[in-house]
């Protein structure tokens, strides 16, 4: 569409403040101020209300306020697009979503408009959520939690990874189950409960023990992307999805605890060093770091698996995040090729290690 035949209208997310000789938007964490001595900036703001174009807007401006030209007014209205305070009254989601999309996800078309500027939709975003195929392996503490996230989200397909069984000790922090569900099957209950909760999605369950890489493959052939919420066998898991998510080529998100801190990152196959890059970084940059590891898997030390549900909360969080950075294209990918911790004692997150692709590594190959 040509430019100025969009009609522009303030987003109702931003309050505006109409003051003497200015006015005032209030922005996530910031007030614009825009000076407004001849009333003219008032003018336009009463006319973005999506019923006018940027070209009648334009005239009807230039009419009332002769001094101003129309390059003056399409500045303006530039500045509010770059601000993100106005979108299109033209763009419409009944040709994208459907009734029942359109009203259950309201409130998340709300959130991406906050985004946009005037020529991305909205509601396209919210498509692509409902268009994604997602490959989760673990229902236990964050899985139980993320498979929530993802069907409130909205995503259409999930396919999960889970042999076992609830337990009472699961119960401190995993969110999907409830009390009489002890000893039944974990993944019997999650795609029941997900069901309740959005009938939409569709939910596939391969109840089985991983023992190799091929096993997440033959289940995860036509996913957009892994998420490891899973450590059992310890040691082997992420090399074995690892691989799984270089030999598919899709992205892989992985969070995970350690008593008391929580971690997460994210692999990118060939744009980021992948698991095995990483732990060869480790072999010959971090000798002692690597001789601790060697002697845990020596020891198969697995651990009590400490784990608290404000930290599983927070984590699962963050990495939801990155994946809906990553489904939607709005901002950047804060642990690609990072590994991101959260502190218990004072919740702050940073980058505790970082890594590149090795050239030879015989995962990925580096490229």
């Amino acid at each position: 569409m040509n430019y100025k035949e969009i009609k522009p209208k303030l987003k109702k997310a931003y309050p505006v403040v109409y003051d003497k000789n200015r006015i005032l938007v209030g922005g996530f964490g910031k007030n614009i101020e825009y000076a407004d001595p001849t009333g003219s900036v008032y003018f336009v703001f009463k006319l973005l209300t999506g019923k006018y174009t940027i070209k009648q807007i334009t005239r009807k401006t230039i009419n009332q306020y002769s001094q101003y030209t129309e390059k003056d007014v399409f500045d303006l209205i530039n500045d509010l697009n770059s601000e993100r305070i106005i979108e299109d009254a033209n763009i419409s989601g009944t040709n994208v979503l459907s009734k029942y999309e359109l009203e259950r996800y309201h409130r998340n078309i709300n959130f991406f408009s906050s985004f946009i500027d005037l020529k991305k939709n909205k509601y396209r975003i919210q498509r692509k959520i409902s268009d994604t195929t997602v490959g989760i392996i673990g229902l236990g503490g964050l899985g139980s939690h993320i498979v929530y996230d993802l069907a409130a989200l909205g995503i259409g397909h999930i396919k999960a990874i889970e042999f076992d069984k609830l337990d009472l000790t699961n119960l401190n922090r995993q969110i999907l189950y409830n009390y009489e569900d002890v000893g039944k099957s974990k993944g019997h209950l999650a795609k029941k409960r997900i069901h309740d909760f959005n009938p939409k999605v569709k939910f596939d369950l391969f109840e089985k023990k991983v023992t190799s890489a091929k096993d997440i493959t033959d289940c995860f052939n036509d996913v957009d992307f892994i998420i490891l919420v899973a450590d059992r066998p310890k040691y082997y898991m992420a090399h074995w999805a690892n691989e799984s998510a270089v030999t598919l080529n899709v992205p892989m998100f992985v969070a995970g605890l350690e008593a008391q801190r929580a971690m997460y990152y994210t692999i990118i196959p060939h744009k980021t060093g992948c698991v095995e890059c990483w732990r060869q970084s480790v072999r010959e940059n971090d000798h002692i770091s690597d001789e601790v590891l060697q002697e845990k898997e020596r020891m198969n030390l697995l651990g009590d698996n400490t784990a608290i549900v404000p930290l599983v909360s927070a984590v699962t969080g963050l990495i939801m995040s990155e994946i809906l950075r990553y489904i939607s294209g709005i901002g950047s990918l804060q642990a690609a090729g990072n590994l991101i911790a959260i502190d218990f004692l004072t919740m702050n997150t940073k980058i505790i290690e970082t890594w590149k692709r090795n050239p030879n590594c015989a995962v990925c190959g580096g490229h």
